[in-house]
């Protein structure tokens, strides 16, 4: 049987990562198309529907990432600002496979969106959970 403490960690997680993920990554990544498009001279235009779908993308992607925060938290740093940055990291890395166009540019672009991902993540769901897990576990096991 699943321990209450454990079920409210996961369920913190992936709330704060969509909600995170909607943000940095779904309006993050939508800024990040439109700098593109100018940097690159190609027509990129805003369409309501567009813009809600690339927020969903973006929804879907924090929640994953809320699962695999909640998978490689033993694994991370424990300094809390880093730990941060290295989650983000990994989300990098694990999502640049899917960048469109493959280019230097837009690597260079999305870079930000996931660091602040990663930051925004940890340092929210340390702080929803830091109270339930108290000193003696400062990570999820």
């Amino acid at each position: 049987m699943a321990q209450p403490g454990r079920v409210r960690s996961l369920l913190t997680a992936l709330l704060v990562g969509t909600a995170t993920g909607a943000l940095f990554l779904g309006v993050g990544g939508r800024l990040v198309m439109r700098a593109f498009g100018l940097a690159t001279g190609r027509p990129s235009g805003f369409s309501v529907g567009g813009t809600f779908s690339v927020i969903l993308w973006g929804a879907i992607a924090g929640f994953v990432g809320g699962m695999l925060l909640v998978a490689a938290a033993r694994f991370l740093p424990a300094l809390l600002r880093f730990r941060g940055l290295i989650f983000g990291l990994l989300c990098y890395v694990v999502a640049t496979p899917g960048f469109r166009p493959p280019q230097l540019l837009v690597f260079a672009l999305f870079a930000p969106t996931f660091l602040g991902y990663g930051v925004a993540t940890v340092m929210l769901y340390e702080r929803f959970t830091r109270n339930e897990r108290g000193p003696a576990n400062p990570r999820p096991s």
